[in-house]
């Protein structure tokens, strides 16, 4: 992933915010989980900023959303806790807020991770980062 993408994806996910009106975090990754990007927007708490970026991690490590981390740990607990036992201590935070960024072929670049608002609020803000890629 490019710095330019990265900074693409900030400014949608920026106008996004700004348009349900929160403060937030966003952490844009790449594909190996290394931050390209991480800012605190509108004066966001700085605690959002740690959450936003291991909502990305968690997204980036496993290519999912990571409202989908939910259902895995319902659905195959045993990959999800082998996982998150690796993990520990570490970037991971599986909470709803982060997706995938993925290329027009369908492979994972990144992610993107966003804290602030309500769980929904921040997937949506995370989404309108993540559909500025391939825009």
């Amino acid at each position: 992933m490019k710095t330019e993408d990265a900074r693409r994806m900030l400014e949608a996910s920026r106008a996004k915010a700004n348009e349900i009106g929160k403060p937030v975090s966003v952490a844009v990754l790449d594909a190996a989980g290394a931050i390209v990007v991480l800012e605190r927007l509108n004066d966001a708490p700085p605690f959002t900023a740690f959450v936003a970026e291991g909502k990305a991690a968690a997204s980036a490590i496993t290519g999912r959303d990571s409202s989908t981390l939910k259902g895995m740990s319902e659905n195959a607990p045993f990959v999800f806790n082998t996982l998150a036992a690796r993990m520990q201590g570490q970037r991971f935070a599986p909470h709803q807020g982060a997706v995938p960024v993925r290329d027009s072929r369908g492979d994972l670049v990144g992610s993107v991770g966003v804290s602030g608002a309500t769980s929904e609020e921040d997937e949506a803000i995370a989404r309108a980062g993540a559909d500025a890629y391939n825009a």
